[in-house]
């Protein structure tokens, strides 16, 4: 199918921006203002061009982003080991994910990792033979949950992960073929890539983790020229991947390999910055049960972990652990990054994602980007703006009543 063409667009002088396709007519006429110098620290270093302060982003027009809304791990309850209906939500978990859908349905692209295969059924997970309750964690998400991820709005969905073979193939192709039902696609198996099109633009979804019969990270080299294969063959790439120790004790992205229960879970570092160098450009990790740092990789968001996003039944659901987000992803049209939003998201036992007014997620992502990253840390808003590496957070105050505002300062704003 040939595509449309693609208009142009010229800033002028007084300006107005003249918005023209061919054979060069006016189509629309929008005063832009000038925009303000930019801010930034003394001494922070990006590959990005000078940018404008967050107050007015140097953004392509609208139509032209690409807005990715992505979540950590997903799990709306299980009939395993207990087939009596008491590892599920209540209403069959009809509104688990309602209070979150407007956010969620933002995206161009909703991104998410269902940790655990869809399936019907009553039968042992095979990896639990012979192992004592308590001591192997399992997951069988009815087939009839599918329909609350598409009313949530998720339109692709990562099956590269520690729970996919829980039921073995069977439950992989059986999660398959419910997300096919539900018109959301799928990526993880080797030889599954997730195809959209988005506002005229082909986007390849990649889902990797450490496991046999994934696309498996650790084997770099068969992994970026997965990646590089793509790549020549649609207009944006997006990798997830679910790596990393598990925990609140491995909450920082440690350099080189990291180990978990003996097994090794990849190195996130060297695999996110390959993956990029190699075409991608946004990476997604889960995997850590918490959330991690960002980075601005040559101009590309990492977000290394987005903890439990919606997990129902037997998850450790405490401290950090029920912390989690709904990261918004504003790419230009090459796929740069260069704004965003984290929307804060908490769970309580037995789980369920609701927003978090209390903001508790924003404060410990930023300290976790400073820390772990740097000069390439994504900077963290009051509100969880996203900013790129070197922007100057502006003063402002979350006073209710305007009258108890810090002076000078100005109310701190929800992005957009």
């Amino acid at each position: 199918m040939k595509r449309a063409p693609i208009g142009r667009a010229m800033y002028l002088a007084s300006g107005i921006l003249l918005v023209l396709a061919w054979p060069c007519r006016v189509i629309a006429q929008v005063h832009v203002p000038a925009a303000p110098q930019p801010v930034v620290v003394p001494g922070a270093t990006t590959s990005e061009p000078p940018r404008t302060s967050p107050d007015i982003p140097a953004t392509p027009p609208p139509y032209d982003e690409i807005v990715v809304t992505a979540v950590g791990d997903v799990m709306l309850g299980t009939t395993f080991p207990d087939t009596s209906g008491a590892g599920l939500p209540p209403n069959d978990g009809a509104d688990i994910l309602q209070e979150v859908t407007p956010l969620l349905k933002r995206g161009d692209v909703v991104l998410g990792n269902l940790e655990g295969p869809m399936l019907d059924g009553s039968a042992v997970s095979p990896k639990c033979r012979g192992k004592a309750e308590g001591h192997c964690f399992a997951f069988r998400v009815p087939t009839r949950y599918g329909v609350h991820l598409k009313i949530a709005g998720f339109n692709v969905m990562g099956l590269a992960n520690n729970h996919a073979m829980d039921f073995e193939a069977q439950g992989r192709e059986s999660s398959r073929r419910v997300l096919e039902e539900q018109g959301i696609a799928h990526t993880g198996e080797v030889g599954d890539i997730a195809h959209l099109t988005v506002k005229g633009k082909k986007i390849d979804v990649i889902a990797f983790a450490t496991y046999p019969g994934a696309y498996n990270f650790l084997d770099l080299d068969d992994a970026l020229d997965t990646i590089r294969k793509a790549r020549a063959e649609s207009d944006l790439v997006i990798v997830s991947f679910h790596g990393g120790a598990e925990g609140a004790n491995h909450q920082h992205v440690a350099p080189g390999d990291e180990t978990f229960l003996g097994e090794d879970r990849g190195d996130v570092r060297k695999f996110a910055h390959a993956a990029i160098d190699a075409g991608a450009q946004l990476v997604i990790g889960s995997g850590p049960h918490v959330v991690r740092a960002m980075e601005v990789y040559q101009g590309k968001l990492i977000a290394y972990s987005l903890g439990n996003f919606a997990t129902y039944g037997p998850f450790n659901l405490s401290g950090e652990n029920g912390l989690s987000l709904i990261l918004e992803a504003h790419l230009a049209p090459d796929g740069s990054f260069f704004r965003g939003q984290v929307h804060p998201v908490r769970q309580e036992k037995p789980g369920g994602p609701k927003l978090d007014p209390q903001l508790s997620i924003v404060p410990i992502l930023r300290s976790l980007s400073q820390t772990d990253f740097q000069r390439s840390g994504v900077v963290v808003g009051p509100r969880g703006e996203l900013w790129l590496p070197g922007t100057q957070i502006p003063e402002c105050g979350n006073a209710l009543d305007p009258l108890e505002q810090p002076e000078s300062a100005r109310p701190c704003s929800i992005f957009p």
